[in-house]
């Protein structure tokens, strides 16, 4: 699957969205329900297996690795629906789930379910799914309202720098009816497993990491090919006999093995939780969304100095490193790993009071 997705990516970036090819792929492999439970055709995946598999996709396109995590990661609100809401909206072996997690959307209560109105930015594959879901206030709270893809409108807004492919566009519900089994909550609900025992919102950080990752890697890759190929203009030098480029690319490694090993150390540990039911500390989700801050942020610092050491060949179309440039960057921009996660994790660490509600 991955050599038809590297065959694919420029189509998809040209086209804005990835081919039928490439999307047939990841549905039939199961990968766009990698976190819902077996009992619902889901691949049940444990959550550092998922990370490297989300990592492997984006290596091959940042944009279907995004697209793989955020359906899979939606895919994982199964673990939180009634039985037959659950039924209804992932009975199918083929059905797709993507939308938005920020309640940008209001449900007001009606007989049997809610009726929401919205409209949400950051639909990452949306226009592929079968189902939406996107967060919405009530009166008590908030819910994740799941509608059937029919009655939501997408607006072309997905004109981006990087991430082209994933058709991130904003969608809208406008006094959609949704039934109460299609409305649920995870943070007020109880479900026994490793998997829903973990933060869901945690959910999303670790798969945006895993993208950042996997792509950073592909241009070191990238970069670490053209070099062994290519002499530069006024040197007789070939680059990988340079020594500029080759302490760039050492570096540009150690980093980005630096950044993966701490991600997927703070996982392990947190999901080593998760199975014992040991309840994650605050100071341990702090820590584990800082290591997702932390990879997403040298993604994009290495596949930038990969995309310097390659000099001009860097720039054309025809090279995946200006991809995995504008990439990296995008992903690197989710509020999910901002720069505030770091501040964050130091006021925990420090006792200075902050909100951790979604940690």
């Amino acid at each position: 699957m991955h050599e038809l997705i590297r065959s694919e990516a420029a189509a998809a970036e040209q086209r804005r969205a990835l081919t039928e090819p490439v999307v047939a792929a990841l549905v039939s492999s199961g990968t766009t329900r990698s976190l819902a439970p077996a009992r619902l055709g889901g691949r049940e995946l444990d959550l550092p297996s998922w990370l490297v598999e989300i990592e492997a996709l984006a290596r091959a396109d940042g944009s279907t690795g995004w697209t793989a995590m955020t359906t899979g990661a939606t895919s994982a609100l199964s673990w939180y629906l009634t039985d037959d809401g659950a039924e209804e909206v992932f009975g199918s072996p083929t059905s797709v789930i993507a939308g938005t997690a920020a309640p940008a959307g209001t449900a007001v209560a009606a007989d049997g379910g809610y009726r929401v109105t919205g409209r949400w930015g950051w639909g990452s594959a949306v226009p592929l799914c079968d189902w939406v879901a996107g967060g919405a206030r009530t009166d008590g709270g908030a819910t994740f309202a799941i509608f059937r893809r029919a009655d939501v409108t997408v607006h072309d807004t997905w004109h981006a720098a990087g991430l082209r492919a994933t058709a991130s566009h904003e969608w809208e519900a406008a006094d959609v009816f949704v039934p109460a089994r299609r409305a649920v909550w995870p943070a007020g609900v109880e479900v026994s497993g490793p998997l829903p025992r973990f933060p869901f919102t945690a959910f999303l950080a670790l798969g945006v990491a895993a993208v950042g990752l996997g792509v950073a890697a592909r241009a070191v890759e990238e970069v670490e090919a053209l070099a062994v190929v290519k002499t530069p203009q006024h040197t007789a030098v070939p680059l990988a006999e340079q020594t500029g480029a080759q302490l760039d690319l050492a570096t540009a490694e150690a980093r980005l093995s630096a950044a993966r090993a701490f991600l997927h150390t703070e996982v392990a540990a947190r999901w080593a939780d998760a199975v014992a039911d040991v309840p994650a500390s605050v100071p341990d989700r702090a820590r584990l969304r800082l290591a997702c801050a932390h990879a997403a942020a040298e993604s994009a610092t290495v596949t930038r100095l990969a995309f310097d050491v390659g000099g001009g060949s860097s720039v054309f179309e025809t090279s995946a490193l200006q991809r995995c440039l504008r990439d990296a960057h995008v992903a690197a921009q989710h509020g999910l790993v901002s720069r505030r996660l770091f501040e964050t994790y130091a006021k925990v660490r420090l006792g200075v009071a902050t909100d951790t509600a979604r940690l």
